[in-house]
C-alpha cells in the first residue's frame, strides 16, 4: 500500500534557485551522487556485511539516456534512513557526521538543481520497512513557494537498501564524445576505491577500471652506462601541524600532454587533477612545451586541507607556496633528481614507429620525382661542369626505409635514392654518396647517388621522434641539400656553392 507524507525543505527555496548557475563540470556534478554514496556505504559497513557478506562491494551505476534526456543513479548503499530523511532535502544542513565525502549537505541538491529542474529520489535504508520517493519540479517549488513536498512511501523487507537519483529533462546532457570524457573523468576521481575494491563504478553499463600508467625505467640522463633506476619517489613531509602530504611522484614511460600532471586527493578521493585536467604548477613543471610537462604525474595525498563546496579546489590559503617548494625540492635532490631526469632525459622510438615514418619519405619523394629533374637541370646549366671527386658508398644497413627516383638530363641519368635509417649505429645525421641500393640498376652508366637521413641521430631524437609531420620538412632540407652537395662536387665549385645551390634547389622544389 502507498502512503503521502510530507518532507520539509525549509530554507531550501530561495537557496534552490541559484544552485543551477553553479559552475560544475559534468563529472564533478555526478561525483556529487557518488560520494553520497561511498560515505553512505563506508559508514554503515559492518551492518551492510553483516546482511550480505564480507564481499559485499559497494555499486554505483550511472545510465545516461541521451534519448530520453535522463540521467539515473543508483547505488546499493545504505540508503537515507528515518533519522536524516528530512535533513537530506534541505540545502545547507550539514550532517552530523562530516568527516566523509557527505561534508556540507549540499551535494545531492547543488548537483541535481544543476542537472535538471525535475529529478526525484527514491530510497530505503538498511534495517527499515519503507521506501519513500519524494519528487521535485523546481519551477512550482519556486512560483508557489512551497516548503514541504509529498513522499510517496511503500513498504518492503528490512534487507532492501538502495538510492535512486532520477534526473529529467537534463538541461546540461553529456552527448556522443562527451560520455567518453565523462567515464575518464570518473574512473580518474575515484580510482582509490576502485584499485582497493571498495567501489563498483559503471557508466552506461561499463565498468570503469583505472588504467595505471608505466613509469619510466632507464639508466639516469648523464650516467647512461648505470643500471636502470624506476622514477618513482615516495612523497611524505608536513608543511605545518595538521596539514601533511603523501603520495608518490614518477615519469610517465610514454610521454602525454593531456595526461602528465598530478592528482590531488582529499579523503580518498580526487579534487583536483582528474584525467587531462592534471594539476601542473608552473614552478614544477614549467612552459608546457618543456618535457616535464609531458611527463612527470604523480598521486597526492592532502591531508587536513579544505575544499569548497562543490569539491572543485583545494583552499590553499597561503600554503600553496609552501606546498610547491617543499615538493619541489623533494623531487629535484642531487639523490634522486626526477625533474632534471625528465627534462633531460630523451627517448628514441620504436621501430615500428620509425617504419610508419614512410608517409614522410613517399611524399618527399613523389614530390622531388616531379619537380627534382627541372630544378637540378637550371642549376647545372648555370655553371660549369668539372671531373667529379672520388665518389663514397653509403654504408650497407637493413634498417632503412628508402625510395628512388629518375633524373635525365645533358644526356646522363640519375638514379636517386632518399633514405630514413633508423640504424643506430650510423652516427651522421645526414649522409651524401652512392647508393647501396643497386639491385634495380643493370645499366652501369647510370648514376647512382644516395641521400640519407638518420632518424636515430640526436637531433632527430630530441626534435622529431617518429612524427611525420616533423620528419618531412627535415627530409626535403636533407634531400635538396644532397642533390646540392653533389651538384657542388661535379663542378669543383668551393663551400659556399653548396649554400648557393641549396637556395636555388629548394626555392624551385618549393614552387
Amino acid at each position: 500500500m502507498s502512503q503521502q507524507s510530507k518532507v520539509s525543505i525549509r530554507p531550501q527555496v530561495t537557496m534552490l534557485s541559484v544552485l543551477k548557475h553553479i559552475e560544475y563540470e559534468t563529472w564533478f556534478a555526478l561525483a556529487e551522487f557518488i560520494d553520497n554514496a561511498i560515505d553512505s556505504y563506508l559508514k554503515n559497513i559492518e551492518l551492510l556485511k553483516q546482511v550480505e557478506g564480507d564481499d559485499f562491494v559497494l555499486e554505483v551505476r550511472v545510465e545516461i539516456n541521451e534519448p530520453e534526456n535522463r540521467i539515473t543513479i543508483r547505488d546499493n548503499a545504505g540508503g537515507i534512513g528515518e533519522a536524516d530523511y528530512s535533513r537530506a532535502f534541505r540545502a545547507a544542513e550539514v550532517p552530523p557526521d562530516n568527516s566523509g565525502l557527505s561534508e556540507f549537505g549540499m551535494g545531492m541538491k547543488s548537483a541535481a538543481c544543476w542537472f535538471a529542474d525535475n529529478w526525484c529520489v527514491t530510497s530505503t535504508a538498511l534495517g527499515e520497512t519503507q521506501v519513500k520517493k519524494v519528487f521535485f519540479d523546481m519551477k512550482k517549488i519556486f512560483e508557489d513557494k512551497l516548503e514541504e513536498l509529498d513522499v510517496e512511501i511503500k513498504s518492503c523487507e528490512k534487507k532492501h537498501h538502495f538510492t535512486i537519483v532520477e534526473l529529467f529533462d537534463v538541461n546540461r546532457m553529456p552527448r556522443r564524445k562527451g560520455v567518453g570524457k565523462v567515464k575518464d573523468h570518473l574512473r580518474s576521481i575515484y580510482r582509490e576505491f576502485i584499485r582497493k575494491g571498495v567501489l563498483k563504478l559503471t557508466l552506461n553499463n561499463e565498468e570503469l577500471i583505472f588504467k595505471e600508467p608505466k613509469i619510466l625505467s632507464v639508466p639516469q640522463y648523464d650516467k647512461p652506462d648505470d643500471d636502470p633506476i624506476l622514477w618513482r619517489k615516495e612523497i611524505d613531509f608536513e608543511l605545518e601541524e595538521g596539514l601533511s602530504v603523501h603520495g608518490f611522484v614518477a615519469i610517465r614511460e610514454k610521454a602525454s600532454t593531456s595526461e602528465a600532471g598530478f592528482a590531488l586527493f582529499r579523503r580518498g578521493r580526487v579534487i583536483e587533477g582528474s584525467f587531462d585536467n592534471g594539476f601542473r604548477p608552473d614552478f614544477i613543471f614549467g612552459a608546457p612545451n618543456s618535457y616535464r610537462y609531458q611527463r612527470v604525474f604523480g598521486e597526492l595525498h592532502l591531508d587536513g586541507f579544505s575544499v569548497n563546496f562543490t569539491k572543485k579546489g583545494i583552499q590553499w590559503d597561503e600554503n600553496l607556496e609552501i606546498f610547491l617548494r617543499l615538493l619541489k625540492d623533494d623531487i629535484s635532490s642531487k639523490d634522486f633528481p626526477l625533474l632534471q631526469q625528465a627534462e633531460q632525459y630523451r627517448v628514441r622510438a620504436t621501430e615500428k614507429e620509425y617504419k610508419a615514418a614512410v608517409k614522410a619519405l613517399d611524399e618527399t619523394v613523389n614530390d622531388f620525382q616531379k619537380k627534382a629533374p627541372q630544378a637540378v637541370a637550371e642549376v647545372v646549366n648555370s655553371i660549369s661542369v668539372a671531373e667529379p671527386e672520388e665518389k663514397v658508398e653509403l654504408t650497407k644497413t637493413e634498417k632503412t626505409l628508402h625510395r628512388e627516383f629518375d633524373i635525365r638530363f645533358n644526356k646522363v641519368d640519375w638514379k636517386v635514392s632518399i633514405e630514413l635509417s633508423y640504424d643506430p649505429s650510423l652516427t651522421e645525421l645526414i649522409e651524401v654518396g652512392d647508393s647501396f641500393i643497386k639491385e634495380k640498376v643493370s645499366n652501369s652508366s647510370v648514376r647512382q647517388i644516395g641521400i640519407r637521413l638518420s632518424l636515430t641521430h640526436p637531433f632527430m631524437v630530441e626534435f622529431a621522434r617518429a612524427d611525420t609531420n616533423k620528419i618531412e620538412p627535415v627530409l626535403r632540407i636533407a634531400a635538396a641539400l644532397g642533390l646540392s652537395e653533389i651538384i657542388a662536387k661535379d663542378s669543383y665549385k668551393n663551400q659556399g656553392e653548396v649554400r648557393r645551390n641549396f637556395n636555388e634547389l629548394i626555392s624551385n622544389l618549393s614552387k
